[in-house]
């Protein structure tokens, strides 16, 4: 068993008894029937790997919930329809997931089991496995929903019972034969068939689990010796790279000798790599077959595997022809399954379970059967049509990649032939494309050969690790991987530079989140560093979205606060489409701006360049040669930068907003206050989405201003790392000085807090109760401070809100209560939000802001367009796209903007 895990979860943080998970599963489920969470609810679960992760999916079981398992990873757009989907009425996550969907109750996974075991009583449960009894669910016909793209690439919801999904863990069980001092460690994810089973079986079983996180394996490989772990769990491509540190790092090569089995699934196993991993480590990759569907099918054991091994106990497996028919042991066929473990029905439009009544499972996946029942999986059943004959695709990598390089096959029409087809080899020893024709040619049928081969160092990868369909198929379409127009990504080879960049953040978060508070709080680097990992991960779509053309050289202005965000905004994504970024640090982060570089670098490798230069010498040299130029700051200043670019460089700006905060006449107040204390003290007020008015309408601005004056009051103060306090000290100096004068001339109207400290620039929050003055100009805030605005009638609002003040600076707003000509007259120029504030919304893939322009604005020459700005699409929009249709759009408007 593995050192100190004792049968419990091994996490990073250290080791979670399984008592401790049994206590808080039962202490957990008992608050969510305290919450209102009675049987048969249909709960969505989305979180990362995590003892958490277990917890709650114990709860929910014990609850007797219909459980809807999301991953974490999904975008808030796909989290928004499976909750809609599957009709559910709460979403219980963890801080990785942005939850976007109106109507659902959500609840904090951190912050429901903090409560929990705070208040954990003594002798809560007299038999914590009577309060953690499974039996309701395991009669539940809908215990369980999970989401499958099927054949057709839109997801479907899979509904199976409580009953099969356990009949299906002891099948696994059986085969298998863990062990009580088995130590496992599954790389890949909870949320999904492969890893539900494996967390489930811990529970059963007994054995000890080891979290880990699959981006790192270097990590994963040194847990290995550090916690005894005797069965890995993961997806080809990670055993791929496990091969590729092991080569470079001799320490492992006798540091893994307690692994006793080495487990795939989640994509077909290439052969090359089987053998590959033998050679090295020394033990077979055993493959396993299994679907949302069904769960586990086949699984291989022993010393000697034969595909994905035999199928389980009372489970059939056949291998047909298009007809339907049985084909002969070796004959490739469609694999279709008979188990009573299988979907029992499939969620319907409006959400209820559509029973499914075929029990024959068609699983559309291409196979064959060896003569003892050893079942080898090849790929997807998606058939081409060549001079004549019927062909697979994946059935021709696996006979192609006997030659010894992993294959991948790309079919294009051809009105003659019926399919051409393209042959990619990633040969890292850059042999020529008549070399690997000459060697495909003794393993193919005539009809089978390629039309063309194209030979790449290695192939291209997206930024959950495996390998990229639409890259790859750019790169057969192009007959090679560096040849112009192949990608719509002009640096595609630079996404595995932001792959590592992720990966970093991951494993090196702690490193990360010490530089970061020396100028944040602790709260709002963590939301930062997380946020900068969505938007990596979003990076590729994005450019696939707009397309942007490659530029030689981009100039960047840095801002003087969130330096990751802006690091990985303005320079990482950036770098997919600029041969080379240079940046000037503000000179008021210069010093960490400067250590971020340092810390990131060696991870990205990316041709960016920090500038340690006066703006004169910035403007001379980097910003003279560069085709985009961008700068977040002052609109004065933006506009003495613009005076001296030419007429070809484009020129984004980012500026400031007042970001109004509505609260209507009838706005819930319970969500309005905590919303809006929430945006304000980002990084204890000194954030660019901080509101620097909030119009409260006059019949509840005596309840609001109390209320919001006693949860204010009740804030903690605390050094920048204190993970108890609420709030640190300002950083700013010059914000701190505008922000005590600013309070010193509107002191009458304090109605809470003032209170300042010069000594270590602690600014207590402070609550202003001023008056509705159309001409007053609204101060951009860089501090916690709340300048509340009555106001009586909508007119008077709008009278404010149309102001030229106002309008110069529409940028965001938010509006909470029902206020429908305000909203109206918001969006014509504004990001605007209802219920929910702007940074529930932030998502560094899209464009954000106004139409205000000193708040952000896109200029070429004189002409001026001031509009919500997202750099790839900027440059799309004005400079032009990749691609045969590559475009760019004519800034219009008046010589001052449009």
């Amino acid at each position: 068993m593995g050192e100190n895990g004792n049968g419990g979860i091994v996490t990073a943080d250290g080791v979670v008894t399984r008592d401790q998970v049994a206590w808080d599963a039962a202490l957990l489920a008992s608050r969510l029937r305290g919450q209102g969470i009675r049987s048969g609810d249909r709960v969505v679960l989305s979180a990362g790997n995590s003892a958490e992760f277990v917890v709650a999916l114990l709860a929910l079981i014990a609850v007797d919930a219909s459980i809807v398992l999301v991953d974490h990873r999904q975008s808030a757009g796909e989290l928004r329809r499976s909750i809609a989907h599957a009709k559910a009425g709460r979403l219980l996550c963890d801080r990785t997931v942005v939850p976007d969907a109106p109507g659902i109750t959500v609840i904090s996974l951190e912050n429901v089991l903090s409560e929990v075991r705070l208040s954990r009583p003594i002798d809560a449960f007299a038999d914590v496995q009577d309060a953690l009894s499974f039996d309701a669910w395991y009669r539940r016909d809908d215990g369980l929903v999970l989401w499958s793209s099927g054949t057709t690439g839109e997801p479907k919801g899979i509904v199976r019972s409580g009953g099969s999904v356990r009949r299906n863990i002891e099948r696994t069980q059986r085969r298998m034969g863990y062990a009580a001092d088995d130590v496992l460690m599954p790389l890949l994810p909870f949320s999904h068939q492969y890893g539900l089973s494996i967390v489930l079986l811990w529970w059963w079983s007994g054995f000890t689990l080891v979290v880990s996180p699959s981006t790192r394996l270097d990590l994963a490989l040194d847990r290995i010796t550090e916690h005894g772990v005797t069965v890995v769990d993961a997806t080809p491509s990670s055993y791929d790279t496990m091969l590729a540190i092991c080569s470079k790092r001799n320490r492992y090569h006798d540091a893994l000798a307690s692994v006793r089995m080495w487990c795939v699934g989640g994509a077909p196993l290439p052969a090359s790599l089987s053998g590959r991993f033998r050679t090295i480590i020394g033990k077979p990759l055993l493959d396993g077959y299994g679907t949302s569907e069904a769960g586990n099918i086949a699984l291989a054991v022993g010393e000697d595997p034969r595909g994905v091994g035999r199928a389980l106990d009372d489970v059939e497996i056949a291998v047909v022809d298009n007809d339907g028919a049985p084909v002969p042991p070796g004959e490739h066929g469609e694999i279709v399954v008979r188990t009573p473990d299988y979907l029992n029905a499939t969620l319907g439009p409006d959400g209820e379970p559509v029973p499914v009544e075929d029990r024959e499972y068609r699983t559309n996946d291409l196979g064959w059967l060896d003569d003892q029942g050893n079942l080898t999986v090849v790929g997807r059943k998606q058939a081409v049509h060549r001079l004549g004959h019927t062909i697979y695709p994946d059935a021709l990598v696996e006979k192609a990649e006997r030659c010894g390089c992993p294959v991948r096959v790309v079919p294009f029409d051809n009105e003659r032939l019926g399919s051409e087809l393209v042959f990619v080899v990633a040969d890292e020893h850059d042999r020529d494309a008549r070399y690997w024709r000459t060697r495909l040619a003794a393993e193919l049928a005539e009809y089978e050969r390629p039309n063309r081969v194209v030979v790449v160092p290695e192939f291209p990868l997206n930024l959950n690790g495996k390998v990229d369909a639409e890259e790859l198929r750019g790169i057969a379409r192009g007959g090679g991987g560096d040849a112009p127009g192949t990608s719509p990504i002009p640096y595609p080879e630079r996404l595995r530079a932001l792959r590592a960049v992720v990966e970093f953040l991951h494993a090196q978060r702690a490193q990360v989140h010490e530089l970061l508070t020396e100028v944040s709080h602790h709260a709002t680097v963590n939301g930062e560093i997380d946020l900068c990992i969505r938007t990596l991960e979003g990076a590729q779509d994005e450019l696939l979205r707009h397309r942007p053309r490659a530029l030689e050289g981009a100039a960047v202005f840095m801002p003087s606060n969130i330096p990751l965000y802006s690091y990985v905004l303005y320079l990482l994504i950036p770098s997919l489409y600029c041969g080379q970024v240079r940046f000037r640090a503000s000179s008021k982060v210069a010093d960490l701006t400067r250590k971020l570089h340092e810390l990131l670098s060696p991870a990205h490798n990316l041709p960016i360049h920090d500038c340690s230069m006066t703006q004169r010498e910035f403007l001379s040299g980097p910003v003279a040669e560069s085709e985009l130029v961008v700068l977040t700051g002052t609109y004065h200043n933006a506009e003495k930068v613009r005076a001296q670019l030419r007429s070809d460089q484009l020129f984004l700006y980012f500026g400031q907003g007042v970001n109004p905060f509505i609260v209507g006449p009838d706005a819930d107040l319970r969500r309005a206050i905590p919303a809006l204390i929430d945006v304000r003290m980002i990084n204890s007020g000194q954030d660019c989405f901080g509101p620097d008015r909030i119009f409260v309408h006059e019949s509840i601005a005596d309840v609001f201003v109390p209320a919001l004056c006693h949860y204010v009051a009740k804030l903690r103060h605390g050094d920048n790392r204190d993970t108890t306090s609420d709030y640190g000290s300002m950083y700013y100096l010059d914000a701190f000085a505008d922000s005590f004068d600013y309070l010193r001339r509107n002191a009458r109207h304090i109605v809470s807090g003032g209170e300042v400290n010069i000594i270590d620039m602690h600014l207590r929050p402070t609550v202003l109760d001023l008056p509705l003055d159309p001409k007053a100009p609204a101060t951009e805030m860089f501090a916690p401070i709340f300048n509340v605005v009555r106001y009586s009638t909508p007119d008077d609002l709008l009278s404010v809100l149309g102001s030229p003040f106002y309008v110069d600076r529409a940028m965001g707003a938010t509006v909470y209560g029902d206020v429908p000509e305000v909203v109206a007259f918001l969006e014509k120029r504004h990001q605007v939000t209802t219920e929910s504030t702007l940074v529930d919304h932030d998502d560094g893939n899209v464009p954000f802001g106004g139409r205000g322009i000193v708040a952000n604005y896109a200029a070429l020459g004189a002409r001026r367009v001031a509009e919500p700005l997202l750099v790839s699409k900027a440059v799309a929009d004005y400079l032009g796209q990749t691609g045969p249709a590559a475009r760019g759009r004519r800034l219009v408007g008046a010589a001052g903007h449009a």
